[in-house]
Formats: C-alpha cells, structure tokens, sequence
C-alpha cells in the first residue's frame, strides 16, 4: 500500500510532472543506419523518464536536498519515429522514507511508446 513519511512533508503521493521532447539531434538511433529508420533511442527515452521525476519533485525537496536515481525498471514498447514530438509523464506513487517510486510513461500521440518504473532517492548535499 503507497505510504507518506514524515521524512519528506514536503513530498506527497501524485506529485507529478510532463515533459516534452522532439526527436532529433543525439536522441535518434537506427537500427539500420538508414534515415528512414531513425527513432527515439532506447537511452533518451529513460533520459526523459528520469528528468521528469526530478521535474515532479524539485519544488518539494528540503534546502540542500537533491533526489538521485537507483533504479530503472522500463520497456520500450513502441518507436517514435525522427521530428515527431513525445511526452514523458512520471507520477510518484510510493514513498518509504527517503526512497520515492514513480510510475513513468512516454507517448507519442496516443502510442505508449515506453512504460514503467523509476526509483530516486532523497539525500542531503
């Protein structure tokens, strides 16, 4: 059962928060070589994925608080093909402690292109 903690007052179940991202430039991979196969590559997405819990939770953190990643649990279901735009959404969904849990998904249009989990922890600096 998804829990608050006291730990972070400041942090509560379903923040969350989308970004937005066209696929070009260093964020392209094909598997072919060719042009005509260029789509979001497996690592941007996860890029992505990761950005937008640090987006959901950056406002709540404590002074001197950052959140670190320690796991990535996702598939890569669909591609998105070159110029076209995804939205990544993560929602937070657990907190035990310090350690949050988001559920993360990136669409294109109304594709789920990839889907799955990502965990970060809060720490001091």
């Amino acid at each position: 059962m998804p829990k608050n903690n006291s730990d972070n007052s400041n942090i509560s179940l379903g923040l969350s928060a989308s970004r937005s991202l066209i696929v070009d430039g260093p964020v392209i991979y094909s598997p072919s070589g060719k042009d005509e196969h260029r789509v979001l590559s497996s690592p941007a997405m996860i890029m992505e994925m990761e950005l937008a819990c640090v987006d959901a939770v950056r406002e709540h953190l404590g002074e001197g608080e950052s959140s670190v990643g320690f796991h990535v649990d996702v598939k890569h279901l669909a591609p998105a093909p070159a110029d076209s735009e995804v939205i990544t959404t993560a929602k937070l969904v657990d907190i035990d402690g310090r350690k949050l849990r988001f559920q993360v998904d990136t669409r294109f249009g109304e594709i789920l292109v990839g889907t799955g989990i990502h965990r970060r922890a809060v720490v001091r600096l």
